[in-house]
């Protein structure tokens, strides 16, 4: 994508690039944690997972390590294409270096990676509506065929048909039995689509998508169909998130 190739070259650009006296000090500083340049060195040799996975242990160990923040902020924005934690990252990056000489780059960076953002959710959910207008039609059909099969053999257990055999009552009662049953439709007229990363939990993505970790319950409920309990997540599967 020309985005990602421009974002990482810009990246490079912010990474180095000088900061206000202030944060480049603390920048050096950052820069002397071994975390740190274990995951540059693994970055350098392409190993973009393993330089993540050091740079979010540093993180763990100092929360705010702004150098870390930057770093793997802008490895999710090339590499992974994970745009969400891409901002959180750059923004938490900003939130601890506010007097940044590249501010306003890096701004407008993350106005970037929150366009790509909504356009791989619109990219994603494009299908949703159109399988619910599917489903939808789909179980019209059958139920008018039900309905119409139903009405057959009232009739013809009241007699009003003309002599009909027992056979084209059980041929009728055997076509019933054998349509499928209507398949539910998604009880939610808008939705996103969320693919599950890892250390993800329902409680997590709700929190990203409503704010509140108590709402939960309501992406389980709408993926029902996939998930065979709330812990039953998979780093890569699709869920249905309903929007609010």
């Amino acid at each position: 994508m020309r985005m990602g190739r421009i974002v990482l070259v810009a990246m490079g650009v912010i990474a180095v690039a000088g900061c206000g006296p202030q944060a480049a000090r603390l920048d050096a500083a950052d820069e002397n944690n071994p975390l740190l340049r274990r995951a540059r060195a693994r970055r350098r040799m392409q190993d973009f997972d393993g330089a993540i996975a050091l740079y979010n242990r540093a993180l763990e160990r100092y929360p705010r390590l702004a150098r870390a923040h930057l770093e793997v902020g802008s490895l999710y924005a090339t590499e992974k294409k994970d745009y969400v934690r891409a901002v959180y990252h750059l923004q938490r990056y900003l939130e601890l270096r506010p007097d940044t000489q590249k501010r306003k780059l890096i701004q407008d960076w993350i106005r970037r990676a929150e366009l790509a953002l909504a356009a791989e959710i619109k990219t994603r959910s494009s299908g949703v509506p159109v399988e619910l207008s599917r489903l939808r039609e789909e179980n019209r059909r059958l139920t008018q065929r039900v309905k119409a099969l139903s009405a057959r053999i009232e009739q013809l257990r009241r007699g009003a048909a003309v002599e009909s055999s027992s056979g084209e009552r059980e041929a009728v009662a055997s076509e019933v039995k054998e349509l499928p049953p209507p398949r539910p439709t998604p009880a939610y007229p808008e939705v996103k689509v969320y693919r599950v990363q890892r250390g993800d939990t329902l409680s997590s993505i709700a929190a990203r998508f409503y704010g509140d970790r108590s709402k939960w319950r309501r992406i389980y409920e709408a993926n029902r169909n996939v998930l065979d309990s709330p812990e039953s997540l998979r780093v890569g599967q699709r869920l249905v998130v309903p929007v609010e």
